[in-house]
């Protein structure tokens, strides 16, 4: 069986952070798996990231244009490929777990088409902003728990994660959406399809260091929530399970109400102090939690003002840790 692995890289990513995905994904185990690998980097000019690829058993795409951005550049890829039976989406600063592709091509059945893994922080330590967000992180891999129990909505950032190549026969990503992660999630749960969530291993990213930049990612995906709410209709009269209609409806719409909700924090205090290392850190999550929802709740705010004024939220660049 033959898996691609995808690995978009925009033009402020620093050729480090290229040298330790390439060093990570090479670990990855294969077992009957003939894995090729494909990054697809945004250039202008000599670039010092494909001069070190070259040197490695790896398809380097050079993109001197950014169109459609990251969509664009996963575009490309599956343009590039001429036959597979999986493709593995990762993002350069993606660290799997080394069964990570085994445990979620295993998962992968003729309804199920992508396949992920919990997710954690891979720089908790790089900031207060990068601590909370892996609280944030273990509180949604226990959601999903739930939600892979009661055939719920799931979907996973920037589709990190196994896919069944066949969903890509006869389409692309939508370079024009403002998440294409979350346009491709929904248009295959309406087609009846869903997705798996492996709690066998694990995949690790990078939070956003700053709370400008963690607003901004934000911001840009409750943008994505929004023009989701669009398959209202389409979600109403699929031939999908209820648990999934009301979950995917919950995750589009609580958001932008996600303030009220902050008091129930306090219920998983206790799973949160599991997860602490100490004092001192439960109590950072705890209340960066709480605060947390205020921030998403200001985010939803700007998304809507942001829709009654016809302005567009805006993709950034966000800052790197060096791991």
């Amino acid at each position: 069986m033959k898996l691609d692995i995808v690995v978009p890289v925009s033009p402020h990513e620093p050729l480090s952070l290229v040298e330790k995905s390439f060093e990570s994904l090479s670990q990855l185990e294969r077992g009957n798996l003939n894995v090729r690998m494909t990054y697809v980097i945004d250039v202008s000019g000599k670039d010092p990231r494909v001069e070190f690829l070259q040197s490695k058993n790896v398809n380097i795409i050079a993109r001197p244009s950014r169109r459609g951005r990251r969509a664009g550049a996963i575009n490309d890829a599956l343009d590039s490929i001429c036959e597979t039976d999986y493709l593995a989406f990762f993002d350069v600063d993606s660290r799997p777990e080394r069964d990570f592709l085994i445990e979620c091509t295993k998962a992968l059945r003729d309804d199920v088409v992508i396949a992920s893994a919990p997710r954690y922080v891979t720089n908790p330590e790089a900031s207060v902003t990068a601590r909370i967000v892996s609280a944030e992180y273990d509180m949604m891999s226990d959601l999903y728990r739930l939600l892979e129990r009661c055939d719920g909505f799931k979907q996973f950032n920037g589709l990190i994660g196994v896919l069944d190549a066949r969903i890509f026969a006869d389409r692309r990503l939508n370079e024009d959406a403002t998440c294409e992660d979350a346009d491709m999630t929904q248009q295959l749960y309406l087609e009846g399809k869903t997705a798996a969530f492996v709690d066998t291993t694990h995949v690790g990213e990078q939070s956003p260091i700053s709370i400008r930049d963690y607003y901004r990612q934000r911001a840009r995906w409750l943008a994505g929530a929004y023009e989701g709410l669009r398959n209202f209709s389409k979600f109403k009269r699929a031939k999908i399970p209820m648990s999934g209609k009301i979950t995917w409806f919950s995750a589009m719409i609580i958001p932008f109400f996600i303030s009220l909700f902050s008091p129930l924090v306090i219920l998983y205090g206790i799973r949160l102090w599991q997860l602490s290392g100490d004092a001192r850190d439960f109590a950072i999550k705890l209340f960066g939690l709480i605060m947390h929802a205020w921030i998403l709740q200001i985010c939803g705010l700007a998304v809507l003002y942001a829709q009654l004024f016809n302005r567009s939220i805006k993709w950034k660049e966000m800052h790197r840790s060096n791991v």
